[in-house]
């Protein structure tokens, strides 16, 4: 069961992208000869005078069949006939399928789950099972003293327990005040009570959570690009680089903790299709921009080198994802 959901997270966000890739090459009327939603064998299909509709046996992703993508194709209308901002959209709109669908799913999350903080007053929100205080401390209790030393934020409990082993707590639970002698949790030189704070949960309008949304979004960003720049620098081992089947497995892993887990992965990982297709490499979209680019700033290049440079790029980028993909079954075992 893990398996198909998670063949079906990934299958959504490649299908994402490439819808994007399938509405502009259609506002362009550009000719698209095949819209799929899966891989591998035609399971059912649906013809239209422009277009093929079809449904392909193995839910992974899909495929836009945009015609006229070779450089020297002479398809009327095709891709390469068109003005160079239309092709530069339609290749950049994948990459901004990917981006406005993280968006949606965490504004959605955020108006979802909410606010969730750890309240400043000394009250318990839980005690850590394997703690001494488990058999004296609850849920809800505030702590009123320490050692006769009057205990006002959650703060004041920290300051009032270092360099102790065992110290006496004074507790309000309900309408009544108890008394324990609590033994500490020693740890790296530090003393630790073994209890968490209330956590205090509040909703997000709409308006704050998208906010909270374009935040989250920016920093996701940025520390994605910061991991790609050590992995150009050669600081991230080829080895710590996870390939489809590695993404399989994580995805898999996440659905065990619930929905919220795999939608919030859902959102690193479509930024992170996103991201890829924008690096200026050949077989990604990056690197069709890149191109498109030169040719709008009127830099001159051969149209010949191009083509080769992309056939050239895809057979070292399906290598590399082949040796990634070993890579990620012998970490199965």
């Amino acid at each position: 069961m893990t398996v198909l959901i998670a063949i079906v997270v990934l299958g959504i966000i490649i299908l994402v992208h490439e819808l994007g890739h399938f509405a502009t090459a259609k506002l362009f009327h550009m000719p698209v000869s095949e819209f799929s939603i899966g891989m591998g064998p035609q399971v059912y299909s649906y013809e239209t005078s422009k277009t093929t509709y079809s449904f392909r046996a193995i839910p992974l992703g899909g495929y836009v069949n945009i015609e006229g993508m070779e450089i020297d194709s002479e398809v009327e209308g095709g891709f390469a006939s068109k003005p160079a901002y239309q092709r530069l959209i339609v290749l950049v709109a994948g990459v901004c399928m990917n981006f406005l669908f993280a968006m949606t799913l965490l504004t959605a999350l955020y108006f979802h789950l909410g606010n969730a903080e750890y309240s400043k007053e000394p009250i318990v929100g839980a005690v850590i099972e394997e703690s001494p205080a488990v058999q004296y401390l609850q849920a809800e209790d505030r702590i009123v003293q320490i050692e006769g030393v009057s205990i006002l934020t959650w703060e004041d409990i920290g300051k009032n327990i270092q360099n102790k082993e065992k110290i006496e707590v004074l507790v309000e639970r309900g309408e009544e005040e108890k008394s324990f002698q609590i033994p500490l949790i020693q740890k790296e030189n530090r003393s630790f009570l073994g209890v968490y704070p209330k956590i205090i949960k509040s909703s997000y309008s709409f308006g704050q959570s998208f906010l909270k949304a374009n935040s989250s979004f920016i920093n996701i960003i940025s520390d994605m690009g910061k991991g790609l720049w050590k992995m150009v620098r050669g600081e991230i081992s080829v080895k710590e680089i996870s390939g489809p089947i590695g993404i399989l497995q994580v995805v898999g892993e996440a659905s065990k903790q619930g929905i919220v887990s795999v939608l919030w992965l859902s959102v690193f990982l479509s930024i992170n299709v996103g991201l890829l297709n924008l690096l200026p490499l050949p077989a990604l979209d990056g690197g069709r921009i890149l191109f498109v680019l030169l040719e709008i700033l009127h830099i001159p290049f051969s149209k010949k080198i191009e083509e080769n440079i992309h056939k050239i790029g895809l057979f070292l980028f399906l290598t590399l994802i082949f040796f990634i993909s070993i890579q990620d079954v012998l970490h199965l075992f």
